[in-house]
């Protein structure tokens, strides 16, 4: 039987998620130097940019790594070309999210690379299965940004246990404390699927006050809304942190990076999971992951 360690070359059990925009090439190497499975989100990069990240990744770490790809996301150049680009600079693992990939898992595992299909309903972790996914991650709708499914993570994970046996599963939605991934590892999920709290990293591609609003924020400040976000379909469901200043970009939810303005990182509904409230300061992403990972292994 496959195993995490088989599959991703690590034998950490917490994962960092694919944080589009976020997650570049310094936090997935930091990651992955510290014992566990970096990602790189490619969300809304061009073709070319994404494969710069994977080598500038490369070369900072001989440790294995993932890039995480949306469809949805696909940046400039669509998400076909992102996924022959990824294929050909060959990371352990690609993971995948919010889409049908049953042409996309045989071309990534033709290639050696192990596939990780997110999801948001058992009968889309059944489907991903048949379609021959390595790994499941089942999302939580406890879950930070853009929420795929309506299940709260522990009913969700139970049954696409029994449902997807024996595939490996991930839980991924509001997972910020070696306690919460100490729980689902009893549950019998493979590993923890982890987003908001490497947002607040120095490594991350977030801005400061985006890093700082975290911070500042508890469970009890998260909202699941279905409104609009960049680049997303209006209705498309997801899990933010309100505004601190009302104006336009109140309206408009999303991940601001370092480039973007303090105004935008003010006004914009922030991405973030009901795990925010373990965010108390923002700390290199290994020291997090060393705190996640006390005890496990």
């Amino acid at each position: 039987m496959n195993t995490i360690s088989s599959l991703c070359g690590t034998q950490n059990p917490v994962f960092q998620a694919g944080l589009g925009g976020i997650a570049g090439s310094d936090l997935a190497a930091a990651v992955s130097n510290a014992g566990g499975l970096g990602h790189l989100g490619g969300i809304r990069l061009s073709a070319s940019a994404l494969r710069d990240w994977i080598q500038q990744t490369h070369a900072l770490t001989d440790k294995p790594f993932g890039v995480n790809l949306v469809p949805m996301g696909g940046g400039p150049d669509g998400f076909d070309a992102q996924l022959s680009v990824t294929i050909a600079e060959k990371p352990q693992v690609i993971s995948l999210f919010w889409g049908d990939f049953s042409s996309i898992i045989p071309r990534i595992k033709a290639a050696g690379i192990t596939a990780m299909v997110q999801v948001g309903s058992v009968s889309e972790a059944q489907k991903a299965a048949a379609d021959g996914a390595d790994i499941i991650i089942v999302q939580g709708i406890e879950a930070g940004g853009h929420v795929r499914g309506n299940l709260g993570l522990l009913t969700f994970l139970d049954e696409t246990l029994k449902a997807v046996y024996p595939i490996p599963v991930l839980a991924a939605g509001g997972i910020g404390t070696n306690e919460t991934v100490k729980a689902v590892l009893q549950m019998g999920a493979a590993g923890a699927w982890v987003g908001t709290r490497f947002v607040a990293t120095p490594e991350a591609l977030a801005h400061d006050i985006y890093k700082e609003r975290l911070v500042q924020a508890g469970a009890d400040d998260t909202v699941h809304e279905h409104f609009y976000s960049y680049g997303w379909p209006i209705g498309t469901p997801y899990r933010i942190i309100k505004p601190t200043v009302k104006g336009y970009r109140q309206f408009i939810a999303g991940g601001v990076r370092k480039q973007d303005t303090a105004a935008h990182a003010r006004g914009l509904k922030l991405y973030a999971g009901q795990g925010v409230g373990s965010i108390r300061k923002v700390q290199p992403a290994a020291d997090i992951l060393a705190e996640l990972g006390t005890g496990l292994y």
